[in-house]
């Protein structure tokens, strides 16, 4: 392991998403993740001898407000982000002594729209699960 040149961890103060070319303000929660499917191969004996790795996976979701949800909608053509195709969602961390990783969701697309509100909620959150082609690091 290297040394340690910064001890600053990132805050959800220190996010920001951008999607579809604007700062999501309105968002209270994300998440994403790579996985690949891998197995154990085996040949002679009962021993592994090596590993199969299948395909890889993107996917993830954000949780926004009423109002993101809502410019969500208007955003796609027919008001159902299930039409919104092919955009990147970018996730970006700013440390207090400027530094910066950001990570690329690509050709998102969501998977799921559901709407629900009940009563003593103080706002509505949404939470919108999405694939992608890929997540990089920028």
């Amino acid at each position: 392991m290297g040394q340690v040149v910064n001890s600053e961890e990132f805050a959800w103060s220190d996010a920001q998403v951008i999607m579809l070319g604007k700062v999501i303000n309105g968002i209270t929660a994300f998440n994403y993740k790579k996985s690949q499917s891998k197995e154990l191969r085996y040949g002679r004996g009962s021993e592994p001898i090596g590993f199969k790795r299948g395909n890889k996976k993107y996917e993830g979701s954000i949780t926004v407000l009423k109002s993101e949800l809502e410019a969500l909608k208007d955003a796609s053509k027919d008001g159902d982000i299930l039409t919104l195709k092919n955009f990147d969602i970018v996730f970006s961390y700013v440390a207090e002594d400027g530094t910066l990783k950001t990570d690329i969701a690509k050709y998102v697309e969501f998977t799921e729209s559901d709407e629900s509100l009940k009563q003593g909620d103080g706002n509505g959150e949404y939470q919108l699960p999405f694939i992608a082609l890929r997540i990089t690091q920028a």
